[in-house]
């Protein structure tokens, strides 16, 4: 029997940021323009569907422009992660200087519905800070705060703050040869349009690491690939199956491509931490009572594993194995049975006993 674990990195690169969801940010990666940019601070004028909520000069960068191209412009090189385009901002900068950017979405959000905000980021090689934190805004309404300064949160109006998160790291955003991606889930009030990207703290309030030393006393960064996308509603109490993980006869090995369930599932017990997670393991009816009780539960704690690895604490997961004992399918049927090697899930209230009885002996 091959007991293999296979952590599935993906859950933090760019295979899922791809993923199947719609990208409800018009305009994701800067692709599509009104002119080539020509001058700096040109975001809002030459890319649609993007505005600027402070007087900072977010840049704009494209392939087609001389004055700020993607590659060797006045602060860094970097090739687009899609496309021909992508914008930059300075994070942190002397005198508590910031830059922003503001994203249009398609549709108003659906409140209690869970959202992931993705983006990928690139540390522009002359400057000499990075930083390790990156904040995102959801607002009704796009804004406009007469500042070049960091925008502080407590003189904008109650409705236009209906969702801030903040998403720090334990490590710094040091990369400046590949993009890096950076998201965070919440859950919607309902009423927000727009997303805004940046740092919304004060110089004192803000952690920077020294990369090089030079005359740029900055955290400068470029952006593409902005998403904001609809996360699976699991409800409580019901037992839900994993479509996407079945394993091979006599294995517990989860195959790197089986993902997208198991990284939506992690994402919504991430925004919801007063939920646990239940686990039950299956088997087909080959081989002895014993031997499939053991192996359930193994390819249950497989699962468990994973779970552990991405970030959910392990006081929040419970997991079982049933053998042969709960099939879906009749195991005399051999196109079939394959379907009853499976791991099921429930998730409940932290102190509910309901899990408890879902399979009763």
């Amino acid at each position: 029997m091959k007991i293999i674990f296979k952590l599935l990195y993906v859950f933090f690169g760019l295979a899922n940021f791809l993923g199947q969801s719609q990208n409800l940010v018009k305009n994701p990666s800067f692709e599509a323009y009104h002119q080539c940019p020509k001058e700096y601070g040109s975001l809002s004028l030459d890319a649609i569907d993007w505005k600027l909520p402070s007087l900072g000069t977010t840049d704009y960068f494209h392939t087609c422009s001389q004055e700020l191209p993607v590659e060797n412009n006045f602060i860094g090189s970097q090739i687009p992660f899609d496309g021909d385009a992508y914008a930059g901002m300075y994070m942190y900068a002397p005198n508590d200087y910031r830059e922003y950017i503001t994203a249009s979405l398609d549709t108003t959000l659906a409140p209690g519905k869970l959202y992931k905000v993705s983006f990928l980021v690139n540390l522009a090689d002359k400057v000499e800070f990075a930083v390790n934190r990156f904040d995102v805004l959801l607002s009704k309404a796009a804004f406009e705060i007469s500042t070049s300064k960091y925008i502080d949160l407590a003189y904008l109006p109650a409705d236009f703050t209906s969702n801030y998160k903040q998403i720090t790291s334990n490590t710094f955003y040091t990369n400046a040869e590949d993009w890096t991606q950076i998201s965070t889930t919440f859950i919607a009030k309902g009423n927000e349009r727009f997303l805004t990207i940046g740092n919304f703290k004060s110089n004192e309030s803000t952690t920077v690491e020294v990369v090089k030393k030079t005359s740029k006393k900055s955290a400068y960064y470029f952006i593409d690939m902005v998403s904001v996308e609809a996360m699976p509603f699991f409800n409580l109490n019901e037992l839900y199956v994993f479509d996407d993980v079945l394993f091979d006869f006599d294995e517990t090995t989860i195959e790197i491509k089986y993902t997208r369930q198991l990284n939506d599932l992690v994402a919504y017990l991430e925004a919801k931490p007063s939920i646990k997670v239940n686990l039950y393991g299956h088997t087909d009816a080959l081989g002895s009572d014993d031997y499939n009780d053991d192996l359930s539960h193994k390819r249950a704690e497989t699962i468990a594993n994973f779970l552990i690895k991405a970030g959910v604490p392990k006081n929040r997961i419970e997991w079982k194995g049933f053998g042969l004992k709960k099939p879906i399918v009749d195991n005399n049927k051999e196109a079939l049975r394959f379907k009853n090697r499976r791991v099921e899930f429930l998730i409940s209230e932290r102190n509910s006993d309901y899990a408890k009885t879902v399979y009763e002996d």
